[in-house]
């Protein structure tokens, strides 16, 4: 059975999603050029396939299921924060923010989450802390300069983007 601690966490995780959700959003309308474009679009998508994971737990948990406009809104502005930084500079921000917050969070739920809870609680919990490594090691990619900074994401989305092709 999961905690009424886990049950709270697992909410809070969905939030997350949608507050980055909206930040990857805002960030994506001012994308520079495709590649920008292509990676946010590649975060957007993560955060929309995370909530799309975490979502049936819920249900099945009687947690609700809507929209949190607080999340939204401070991802919103988050983002808009942001507008004006380098990229390079955006994701160091961005990447210090996940070490610091996100990923003690997911993966302290991964923790609390175990096997005796049920087989969908414990992958969804493991999934949320493997999801925020990899927005974590895109966001390092990106600040380090490294090729191809988003292909993690490629391995990890079930729908992942690709860039348009030159014609």
């Amino acid at each position: 059975m999961v905690s009424n601690a886990s049950k709270d966490s697992l909410l809070e995780v969905y939030h997350g999603e949608q507050f980055g959700e909206a930040f990857f959003s805002t960030l994506l309308q001012h994308a520079e050029n495709d590649e920008q474009s292509c990676i946010l679009g590649a975060l957007l998508q993560l955060e929309t396939e995370g909530k799309m994971k975490v979502r049936p737990l819920l249900a099945r948990l009687g947690l609700p299921l809507n929209d949190d406009a607080k999340s939204i809104a401070r991802g919103v502005s988050m983002a808009e924060t942001m507008l004006n930084t380098p990229l390079t500079e955006k994701f160091s921000a961005m990447a210090d923010g996940i070490k610091a917050h996100g990923l003690p969070q997911y993966e302290a739920m991964a923790d609390m989450v175990s096997a005796d809870d049920g087989a969908e609680a414990h992958q969804v919990a493991s999934f949320i802390g493997a999801h925020e490594r990899v927005i974590l090691q895109v966001c390092e990619n990106i600040a380090a300069g490294a090729p191809d900074p988003a292909a993690p994401l490629a391995t990890f989305l079930d729908f992942p983007l690709t860039l348009p092709s030159a014609n």
